[in-house]
């Protein structure tokens, strides 16, 4: 399948979920529930049951408006939920970083993003952002472990996202599964209570105490309801993420006319982050990175790395070629366990392709 189709299908998915995801929401409390109490109070009373499950809770418009208002809350609160941890508040942008990023921006038309270089010695790169505006924050760990044109590579990488326009939909992916995992996570509270009492917080406990039916109710209802969101969620996230990465591999490539620069940097990269944990829902906002890792908090810096000098092409490919070849010791494709990104070989198989295909465009 075309790469931009599949882009527009699993957006498509992602759209219908959240759509199913709060009309569920609407027909549990507003159809269902009253149907059971209600249903159990007539068949009690009558010996029959004149409710119907069949019914939608709120109008067609209602509930398209109340979508609306979801996407639009994951966009505003997921853009501030992850630029929180950086810190302080953006830069004059007077520095080497933010003059590649606006020379990048402006090589494919976009506004240019803000820059927080941020002081901290991991190696990472991220960007996140919303309808009107984004933000690349760079850690001086980063800046440190690569040259200039992988350093390069990787803002144009970053670039590549707002120019895609991706950047918001991964804020609002990360954002939709945590959401569906705490909301199956409350609807079982019942079960916690019942099987480690003592780990409950205080909110589950005013919850049990003074809303104990509903509470009940929404455990044997609602929660086989929602029990497939988070599942759904991860797979759409992980899915859209890969796509997007190749996306992004792809015109970083374009952009600077370096493939080989960005695979050396990725290959730096994985080596400079440990590895995740394996399951998504435990590190949701490493999907927005350019490896998964960990975002990164702290204050900006005022005192910027010095860029090292860049290795010349036949060191990069034969690198490159080393790592595939399964001849380096330690193999970074252990970073990739969690499925935010696609697996490091087939970025890096792809940016040789592209490499080559750029040597034949320039072969007279």
């Amino acid at each position: 399948m075309n790469l931009r189709l599949r882009i527009g299908a699993v957006l498509g998915v992602f759209v219908a979920m959240n759509a199913l995801f709060v009309f569920v929401l609407l027909w549990a409390y507003g159809v269902l529930l009253p149907a059971a109490v209600g249903g159990t109070v007539t068949l009690l009373r009558h010996g029959e049951v004149g409710i119907s499950l069949l019914q939608s809770p709120v109008s067609l418009r209602t509930l398209l408006v109340l979508v609306a208002v979801f996407l639009l809350a994951q966009v505003y609160y997921g853009y501030r939920r992850v630029l929180s941890g950086t810190g302080a508040t953006v830069g004059d942008g007077d520095h080497e970083i933010a003059a590649i990023v606006d020379r990048l921006a402006m090589t494919v038309d976009v506004p240019s993003p803000d820059v927080r270089v941020v002081e901290d010695d991991r190696a990472s790169c991220y960007t996140v952002g919303r309808l009107t505006d984004a933000t690349i924050v760079v850690t001086t760990g980063l800046i440190d472990r690569l040259d200039a044109a992988e350093l390069e590579a990787v803002l144009a990488h970053e670039i590549a996202h707002v120019a895609n326009r991706d950047v918001t939909l991964m804020t609002i992916a990360t954002l939709f599964l945590e959401v569906a995992d705490r909301a199956y996570h409350a609807t079982q509270l019942v079960r916690r209570a019942l099987s480690d009492p003592d780990e409950l917080s205080t909110r589950g406990r005013l919850a049990l105490l003074w809303f104990l039916p509903l509470v009940a109710l929404t455990y044997v209802f609602v929660s086989p309801l929602l029990w497939a969101f988070p599942a759904v969620a991860d797979r759409t996230t992980r899915t859209l993420s890969h796509t997007r990465e190749f996306a992004a591999d792809a015109a970083a490539a374009r952009i600077t006319g370096n493939p080989m620069a960005l695979a050396t940097a990725l290959l730096s990269l994985a080596d400079a982050s440990p590895s995740p944990g394996t399951d998504l829902r435990t590190a949701k906002t490493r999907a927005l990175c350019v490896v998964p890792s960990d975002l990164v908090a702290g204050d900006e810096t005022e005192a910027i790395p010095a860029i090292g000098r860049p290795d010349d092409e036949p060191t990069r490919r034969d690198r490159v070629s080393t790592w595939l070849e399964g001849e380096t010791p330690s193999n970074p494709t252990d970073t990739d366990a969690i499925g935010t990104h696609p697996p490091l070989e087939y970025r890096l198989e792809r940016l040789q392709g592209i490499a080559a295909e750029q040597e034949l465009e320039g072969t007279p």
